[in-house]
């Protein structure tokens, strides 16, 4: 998935090995950009890219007049239950809470850090609308009729070809193109699972698919994750051995919230551990190419038991609005195919035949980096003004992927109350309930950092801490 690594990302690998091996310890001073633009004979751009990076990650800090220092480990959210504690399983009831979030942050909401989404600034909009015009325009006007169930036969073929340094790529006949991610992900719980039937997911999990269970008459599990590392195998095998489980749902690459991304050691154990039970595993991946360390594969990529059903999606890296996702089932794929045709035969196809074009042009991996890049710029703003104006005992767990921040605020706060008072404001945030069947988020809330960094994002995060520390 990766390919050769720009400069800047070089030097950044470079500064976090010294880091990791405790070559460099904390409080250390870093050379200077200069220094080391002289020395590595890069610019000196590279090499304010490369420490905006660290910066972001949470391992070094900018010292006025000192240059850069490397920072102390960063505290990150801890939840609030005990360790190895196992979840019992349990019946879903969020659609409500979260719907009418969601609508209210859509409709009132002027700073809008609740909806996972990129901003337009972020998009090579331009680029597409030309794509769009191109499959509009096609000799044979094609795409004018009904798309083939399985999806555009170009688009198809670029998506496989994107798995081809996958320890288990994907053949084009085994790809499926759906309504985004969550139809997806929706199609495979219909294939393999029956009401009643208990899932396990991770914990936090995107409510989106809490949502999903809450239909389908489905109990969840919810096994715990670590703020870096993600999904805790441990507690997933304790968990299998005491429950019978008929299906996992989770994010090994990018965790919606946190942004914990699993390391590929840990993703190779996970598809065995569940291969072996014949357990299926759903990989909602939507995040997954978000993810700021190179070298991250899906769950999918490891899959010699034929046993994972991989879900993904362009909405979080090209186009929200073209609701252009993809899922490929392993031995279960004829049945989602039948499942697909039967609920609404296929999905747009001048989209998928625009998304083709774009990516048959190259340009996909170079605006991937590049939107890699600005993330984490953002990121650190966002953490930066957080930790600056928040009250003292918020805890910030720094994403290794993804678009949003996920903040433990004091115990005593109410999240689902702050997020009603703040909109009145006009702000939007995403109280952590709703990331869970338990109330063990009830003090946690998610912002999306993707909003383009100004005064006026500034004073919104103002705002918040200011109700915050009235409240505390």
């Amino acid at each position: 998935m990766e390919g050769k690594l720009f400069r800047y990302e070089q030097v950044a690998a470079k500064v976090e090995e010294s880091i990791s091996l405790q070559k460099l310890q904390p409080g250390d001073k870093l050379p200077s950009v200069r220094q080391v633009s002289q020395e590595l004979n890069v610019s000196l751009n590279t090499v304010f890219q490369a420490y905006s990076i660290l910066e972001a990650k949470g391992l070094i800090f900018s010292k006025p007049k000192s240059g850069y220092i490397v920072n102390l480990p960063k505290s990150t959210p801890q939840q609030a239950k005990a360790k190895q504690e196992i979840f019992l399983p349990v019946s879903v009831e969020v659609t409500g809470m979260a719907t009418a979030m969601m609508k209210n942050a859509k409709e009132n909401g002027i700073i809008n850090f609740s909806i996972l989404a990129p901003v337009n600034e972020m998009l090579p909009i331009s680029k597409l609308n030309k794509y769009v015009s191109a499959a509009l325009n096609e000799t044979r006007n094609e795409n004018y009729q009904y798309p083939l169930v399985d999806g555009h036969p170009g688009l198809l073929k670029q998506i496989s070809r994107r798995t081809f340094d996958w320890q288990k790529s994907i053949d084009q006949a085994n790809i499926l193109i759906t309504n985004g991610c969550m139809e997806a992900i929706n199609i495979c719980l219909d294939a393999i699972t029956k009401s009643g039937d208990v899932i396990a997911v991770e914990s936090p999990t995107y409510h989106g698919i809490l949502q999903s269970l809450e239909q389908r008459g489905l109990k969840a599990l919810e096994i715990e994750i670590d703020p870096q590392t993600g999904l805790n195998l441990d507690d997933l095998q304790m968990a299998l051995d005491k429950n019978t489980v008929a299906a996992c749902i989770f994010m090994p690459s990018c965790n919606n919230p946190s942004g914990a991304c699993m390391p590929e050691a840990n993703k190779m154990r996970l598809v065995e551990l569940l291969g072996k039970r014949n357990i299926p595993l759903i990989e909602d991946d939507a995040l997954g190419e978000l993810c700021y360390q190179p070298g991250n594969y899906p769950a999918k990529a490891y899959d010699k038991y034929n046993n994972v059903l991989y879900c993904s999606s362009f909405s979080k890296t090209l186009a929200p609005g073209f609701r252009i996702g993809w899922l490929s089932a392993g031995k279960y794929h004829k049945e989602v195919e039948k499942i697909k045709f039967g609920s609404n035969i296929s999905t747009n196809g001048v989209l998928q035949a625009a998304i083709a074009k774009y990516l048959e042009s190259g340009q996909y991996e170079k605006h991937l980096r590049k939107m890699r890049l600005a993330l984490q710029v953002q990121m650190l703003k966002y953490i930066q003004a957080i930790t600056k104006h928040f009250p003292n005992g918020v805890k910030i767990s720094v994403p290794q992927g993804g678009i949003s921040i996920w903040v433990e605020l004091l115990h005593t706060t109410d999240a689902f109350a702050l997020q009603k008072e703040v909109l009145n404001k006009g702000i939007g945030l995403c109280p952590g309930h709703i990331f869970s069947t338990t109330t063990y988020f009830h003090h946690f809330i998610r912002i999306n950092f993707c909003p383009a960094w100004n005064f006026k994002i500034e004073n919104a995060l103002k705002a918040v801490a200011k109700v915050l520390k009235q409240k505390n």
